[in-house]
């Protein structure tokens, strides 16, 4: 190919790259700084200049970030550029780059490879200042046509700003009767349920799951959802109809997760804002009755096999942890706890696709590939390793209310409880429909928990990764949320709503 050719080439990849990449683009950067070069052992000489360049990075992984930029000024060129973030959720962030850039403007100078360093101060979670630092290699042609390498050092100084969810969000559109609207941002609006029949598209055995809960107590869940102030006071949420890709989003290099991917279409439901607590578990083991009460009390030799320092009736009976989540219950008694309520344990597909809420190849319930956001502050209850089991400000479980809620305004869904699932465990993923997927398996002794809980790592609350427990084994670390479908006839009736209590159990 011609010298010519190659330049063609190298602008049409390049050009690519940078008006591609802002449709995926997560920040807009501005950069300025100056290039000073220093002559090589050929005469060859390159003028110390300026530059501003424009450009969009976007996250490749946890810690490799793209950024594409257009360097108007002095010698217009496209660049592209790798960083790597070693220390992701830090206000105060270094880097490292490298890249390339062509330069479309020049006979002389062809091309430009930057290494550098550089370092990130975010003003808030949106606006960011940053210092750079770079060696800049430029391929140069001397007069008789020969190649060789100019060394400058060019310092930059520039600022960042970071999209928010949903700032270009589509307008509004007409709904079909099949489905349930949601605002701006994805968020669900509530709907009249009497009008949605939910059975007619649903497998057999979730039609007879859903009878048999149908003539329990109505579910409380108001008629309107306001964004903001009524998070807390409702104590559901309405869920969508909606498709995803099932699976893990987060990097799995000792793979220990082998379910793979699924796209996953799920008709809307309702499910808990909250985890279920202590106050409310002990509330229904009043409503029992006889051998009942027995058969649904939780077990406390799994919470002294544990090892943990105050006792169980501390813990479960303890005014202090009331609105901390119940615990050491196993499926059947989740099970059972749910049906009471007139609802039932939400399926595998069903919990992912709330936890989301909206956010395709999202690694956790919010924005971001870290369990911190930017100023540092834990955003969920987890063992945070070298940091200890305290540094997210709870040394064991917290209140259900605790944390901020993701953008469905539900509590909790990564860390402080795993959740028991009704869908038997699999190890792939094939085995589910693409429909409202329910796994049933009366040889499989398990049953999927998801969400992670107060021990476990980072990695273990993230929105794709699964776990399993037997139906019968309880466990200080799984707890129950509770779900309902729309089509049920005890969604109609709604009582008034209940607050929660504050997190700090007030």
């Amino acid at each position: 190919m011609s010298r010519i050719g190659m330049r063609k080439l190298y602008s049409t990849l390049l050009l690519c790259v940078a008006l591609v990449a802002p449709a995926a683009a997560q920040t807009f950067v501005v950069n300025g700084g100056s290039v000073f070069n220093r002559p090589d052992g050929l005469g060859l000489v390159r003028e110390d200049y300026g530059s501003l360049q424009i450009g969009v990075r976007t996250w490749l992984s946890r810690n490799f970030e793209l950024q594409s930029s257009v360097t108007v000024l002095a010698e217009p060129s496209v660049d592209a550029t790798l960083r790597f973030r070693p220390f992701r959720s830090m206000r105060l962030e270094p880097y490292l780059y490298t890249g390339f850039g062509f330069l479309f403007a020049s006979d002389d100078f062809r091309s430009v490879v930057p290494g550098g360093l550089g370092v990130e101060y975010m003003l808030d979670d949106q606006w960011g200042v940053h210092l750079e630092a770079a060696a800049m290699w430029t391929l140069a042609s001397d007069p008789q046509g020969t190649m060789n390498t100019i060394f400058g050092i060019s310092p930059t100084l520039g600022v960042s700003y970071k999209l928010k969810r949903g700032m270009f969000s589509r307008p509004p559109r007409t709904l079909s009767n099949n489905e349930t609207p949601v605002d701006a941002v994805g968020d669900p609006v509530a709907i009249d349920a009497s009008s949605r029949d939910g059975n007619a598209a649903r497998p057999v055995a979730e039609t007879s799951r859903m009878s048999a809960v149908s003539s329990a107590r109505p579910v409380s869940v108001p008629t309107t959802r306001a964004r903001g102030t009524a998070l807390i006071e409702e104590d559901m949420t309405i869920v969508p109809d909606g498709m995803f890709i099932m699976g893990l989003a987060d990097e799995d290099p000792l793979s220990l997760q082998t379910a793979g991917f699924k796209r996953i279409t799920v008709t809307g439901f309702a499910i808990d804002r909250y985890e279920v607590t202590n106050a409310q578990y002990r509330a229904y083991l009043d409503s029992l009755a006889g051998a009942s009460v027995e058969a649904m009390q939780p077990d406390s030799s799994v919470w002294e096999d544990a090892g943990f320092r105050f006792s169980w009736d501390s813990y479960f009976r303890g005014a202090r942890y009331d609105n901390h989540p119940i615990v050491a219950v196993n499926h059947e008694q989740a099970t059972a706890y749910c049906n009471a309520q007139g609802k039932r344990l939400p399926t595998e597909a069903e919990w992912e696709y709330a936890a989301r809420s909206g956010r395709e190849g999202g690694i956790f319930p919010w924005e971001g590939f870290e369990a911190r956001n930017v100023r540092g502050e834990y955003m969920a209850n987890y063992n945070n390793g070298r940091a200890g089991y305290a540094a997210d400000g709870y040394a064991f479980t917290a209140p259900v209310n605790a944390y901020a809620p993701n953008e469905w305004g539900l509590y909790n869904m990564s860390g402080n409880v795993a959740e028991w699932t009704e869908d038997a465990y699999s190890a792939t993923y094939l085995v589910l429909s693409d429909f409202n997927p329910y796994h049933i398996d009366e040889a499989e002794s398990r049953r999927v928990v998801r969400g992670g809980s107060w021990a476990s790592d980072e990695f273990y609350i993230g929105v794709g990764v699964r776990d399993a427990q037997p139906i019968s084994s309880a466990s200080p670390y799984v707890g129950i949320r509770c779900a309902v479908d729309l089509s049920d006839e005890s969604f109609i009736s709604r009582p008034e709503r209940t607050a929660m209590p504050s997190a700090d159990g007030q």
